[in-house]
């Protein structure tokens, strides 16, 4: 198979794991690395025996760059996908793929007029949980969708808010709304967010959010915040978010997901954890049962990578689309403007 090329822009803890998948796919490479960090780019590019600068321009300007991967702060994303597209580099962006959806729509545009190709990094669709709970929910063994229980309940470390996780790139930008767009929602709970419409298919209608900041110091962004949704099949939903939940720490936390049905109910564990009342399924009626993902490809991001990959060879819409990060940020800004305006808010109206 063709191997595309990949630029990573921005060399951060996130952007190893990428790099990592990107390598250990059998259909791309890291040729080029970009920070204004110069040791962060200088070590991605040792990592893979790549090219490395500090200007994302140089990077865009060589030949042996098909796309580019970009890891940088919020607010950076949009302006640095426009670029990227204007070079015709096909675009890989993290989530949120932007601060408002006024900046994704301008990114989709740009990359549609440029002819290149706009994802939006969210691989946790690839968990092999979430891949499973969307095969089980579309056999049906739930009955129809009328409840979801969102839950990114995480308690940051203080050291979060100026260097991520691990330190690696020294920065407080998650710290001020204006740099990372806000705070529980938009940095984690998006997720949720994207996984949920995708294993469920359904499309939130309204929402009515409050949030606060309450526990952290120092920060200007919501590490608390608790929103109401009502999907267009009528379903309802609720979303619990919190950074700073003491005894939540690290992502195995972060699930506890249901999706309510209206013969059973589905809990996004792993191993998935499902309760039906229908029979001519594989499994019991009436009981709790474990569905563990056994046998099925764990590397979620290699997964993503590759199917992004063969969307550009096949000159298709890649799996995760500039269009599905644009849905999920204008649920995260819909609770935003909720609080703002004090009611409940169409999603539509942010969209537009």
């Amino acid at each position: 198979m063709e191997k595309i090329r990949f630029g990573i822009i921005g060399c951060g803890e996130i952007a190893l794991r990428t790099a990592e998948a990107i390598a250990k796919s059998e259909c791309a490479v890291v040729t080029a690395a970009m920070d204004v960090n110069e040791a962060l780019a200088k070590d991605m590019a040792e990592r893979y025996k790549a090219k490395w600068t500090t200007e994302i321009d140089e990077l865009l300007s060589w030949d042996d760059v098909d796309a580019v991967y970009i890891a940088t702060p919020h607010y950076l994303h949009a302006p640095q996908t426009i670029r990227c597209a204007e070079a015709k580099k096909h675009v890989v962006v993290e989530k949120p793929m932007a601060l408002n959806v006024k900046e994704a729509k301008e990114m989709i545009e740009a990359c549609e007029k440029n002819g290149v190709a706009l994802s939006v990094c969210f691989p946790l669709r690839y968990f092999p949980n979430i891949q499973l709970a969307k095969e089980l929910l579309s056999s049906g063994i739930i009955g129809s969708v009328i409840g979801v229980s969102i839950k990114a309940i995480i308690d940051k470390p203080s050291s979060y808010w100026v260097g991520g996780y691990t330190g690696r790139a020294k920065t407080d930008w998650r710290m001020h709304r204006e740099k990372a767009g806000g705070g529980i929602l938009i940095m984690n709970t998006i997720h949720n967010i994207d996984y949920v419409r995708f294993i469920t298919g359904l499309e939130v209608e309204r929402v009515y959010a409050e949030y606060g900041t309450l526990a952290t110091q120092g920060v200007d962004v919501e590490d608390v915040a608790f929103a109401t949704l009502r999907y267009t099949n009528g379903a309802i939903g609720l979303i619990e978010a919190l950074s700073c939940a003491a005894g939540s720490f690290g992502p195995g936390q972060w699930s506890g997901d249901r999706i309510y049905g209206s013969h059973g109910t589905l809990v996004l564990t792993e191993p998935l954890h499902l309760y039906t009342k229908l029979e001519g399924f594989t499994y019991p009626t009436y009981k709790w049962v474990d569905v563990p993902s056994t046998g099925m490809e764990r590397d979620d991001r290699k997964l993503f990578i590759e199917d992004f990959v063969r969307a550009i060879i096949e000159s298709k819409q890649p799996p995760v689309s500039g269009y599905d990060g644009l849905i999920s940020l204008a649920v995260v800004e819909a609770a935003y403007v909720s609080l703002e305006q004090g009611k409940a808010v169409d999603v539509v109206s942010i969209i537009g």
